[in-house]
């Protein structure tokens, strides 16, 4: 039977509407209890989104068989491919986040967005343990499920590949209700579908997700790497090392890709 566009829609924005509902409902609920102050708001974000973590799956799992079916069946075994993904994931998506990053902190969008000020102030208002359990694990794996897992693997079928990485891209930037986080999370998400895409292995952008934010959350608290943040030479000599770096291991690694799908073929 086949699928009018509305019902295609429909299909994306319901699993992003149910995880927004269930994550505030649990955040509300926290609030009640702990109260709104900043300190304990990455607490109540991390358990909202590990309570929307098995509702997600759920959407994840029932699409398992139309990805099989559709694009077959991949076994995860360690090998040297799989190892090339993971230093390829690390490495480009840390570099390219180090990198957007210290461009966003060059310009006046942080001063302009009161938005994203009030939501980085309550982020880094807490015990570092929130920070680094919440932002660097479990909110990783809950955005992947939903916007690489379920939103881009369903915009894919009905869009195809290069559209579904973008929108999939903008949708998780738009999500964060910013302009700051926005221009951020799209440029990441592109880079994290893109991997997925390639790869195949949803743990691929989980990994990178996981990557980019850790490397965020240590450079807040420690204050690594905060000369990149600076127009001076220093600072923009080492953002645009950072693009080299990511745009020469993508480049490398979709050429890497090209040959290995020849060979299978061949």
């Amino acid at each position: 039977m086949k699928q009018t566009k509305g019902f295609q829609i429909w299909q994306i924005i319901y699993p992003v509407g149910l995880y927004y509902v269930v994550s505030s409902l649990c955040y509300f609920a926290l609030e009640i209890l702990l109260g709104s102050a900043d300190e304990t708001y990455m607490l109540r974000q991390l358990v909202g989104d590990a309570v929307t973590i098995p509702v997600i799956l759920k959407f994840y799992m029932a699409d398992q068989n139309i990805r099989d079916t559709v694009y077959g069946k991949k076994k995860f075994r360690f090998s040297s491919e799989q190892a090339i993904n993971i230093a390829v994931t690390v490495v480009s998506v840390a570099a390219l986040g180090i990198a957007v990053n210290n461009i966003i902190a060059m310009t006046s969008l942080i001063q302009a967005s009161e938005g994203f000020q009030t939501a980085n102030q309550a982020f880094f208002a807490g015990a570092a343990v929130y920070e680094f359990l919440g932002s660097c694990f479990l909110i990783p794996i809950a955005e992947e499920l939903l916007f690489r897992g379920v939103v881009y693997q369903r915009l894919k079928l009905m869009l195809g590949v290069a559209p579904a990485i973008i929108c999939s891209a903008l949708i998780f930037g738009l999500v964060h209700a910013n302009l700051v986080q926005f221009l951020y999370a799209a440029v990441l998400g592109c880079l994290l579908a893109f991997l997925y895409e390639k790869t195949g292995f949803f743990y691929v952008p989980v990994l990178g997700h996981i990557a980019a934010n850790t490397v965020s959350v240590v450079r807040e608290e420690t204050g690594w790497l905060s000369f990149g943040y600076t127009t001076d030479a220093k600072g923009i000599g080492f953002t645009a090392v950072m693009l080299v770096v990511a745009g020469a291991v993508i480049w490398g690694f979709w050429k890497w890709k090209k040959n290995v799908e020849f060979d299978e073929r061949a």
